[in-house]
């Protein structure tokens, strides 16, 4: 598996692709990736009113509130930023679908149809996204960190939708530090988990607008979006929407890729 420090973080990548898909007429999907990309740590305290006088009183439980509380804006941190790029993802399918065709079939099932004749997304690498998406998932079972009681589905963004609806009806399961809890094992990997849900979601909204767009060009910002691409060189001019969207989750183009951004 390539090295994961190739791929720009989560806020990055979706800064980058809220600025590309911006040029295409996706304004508000765009505003919602533009504030999952600001979000850069949630203020939270775990007991914040505490009536108890636990932190003069009860150091056990003072420590439990602080260790609970460590873990907890950890999770807060990404299912904030897991719920805008959400919110972007299904902007996009209700503009994309009609109001008919959602009530009939789903946004989730119409979307996945859309892939059907793909072995894969167009997005340089999804199978390292994917990959990651599954150990983090199948990490998460095997510990009981997270419940899955229907029949798991091999497309990802199908395991993601029921996770997302798990928070909108309140039965996500909320981590806790292991040494409090001692029936969970590594709290961290349901943190991945929705890490890794959020870069899915990502991919998918950079690909569902990458087959939309063949054909148009977008100004590519190219010596802001790699790091080894120098203006000088290359420009920064107009690029095929396609391109830039196959490649923007990289914080490098390859070596062949430099080659053809010439001639394009």
């Amino acid at each position: 598996m390539p090295k994961q420090n190739k791929y720009k973080c989560i806020h990055e990548h979706s800064a980058d692709l809220a600025l590309i898909i911006n040029q295409l007429g996706y304004e508000d999907v765009h505003n919602w990736l533009m504030i999952a990309s600001g979000i850069k740590k949630i203020e939270f305290n775990w007991n914040r009113f505490d009536k108890t006088d636990s932190k003069e009183w009860c150091r056990p439980s003072y420590e439990y509130d602080v260790a609970k509380g460590n873990v907890s804006q950890l999770y807060i941190n990404e299912l904030t930023v897991f719920n805008y790029v959400w919110g972007g993802f299904e902007n996009l399918l209700s503009k994309r679908y009609s109001k008919s065709q959602i009530k009939k079939v789903g946004k989730i099932n119409l979307c996945v149809k859309e892939f059907e004749n793909f072995d894969e997304l167009l997005i340089e690498d999804y199978k390292v996204f994917k990959e990651r998406f599954f150990l983090m998932f199948n990490n998460s079972l095997e510990k009981n960190l997270i419940e899955y009681k229907k029949i798991i589905p091999q497309e990802e963004i199908k395991i993601i939708y029921n996770i997302r609806n798990k928070f909108a009806h309140g039965d996500l399961e909320f981590p806790e530090d292991t040494e409090y809890n001692s029936q969970l094992n590594s709290p961290i990997d349901l943190i991945k988990l929705i890490r890794a849900s959020t870069r899915i979601i990502l991919c998918y909204i950079q690909n569902l607008i990458l087959i939309s767009n063949r054909g148009e060009f977008v100004y590519s910002y190219l010596n802001n979006l790699f790091l080894n691409v120098e203006l000088d060189d290359y420009g920064d001019d107009m690029f095929p929407s396609e391109f830039i969207l196959r490649k923007l989750h990289l914080k490098e183009l390859f070596k062949n890729d430099l080659s053809i951004t010439v001639e394009i």
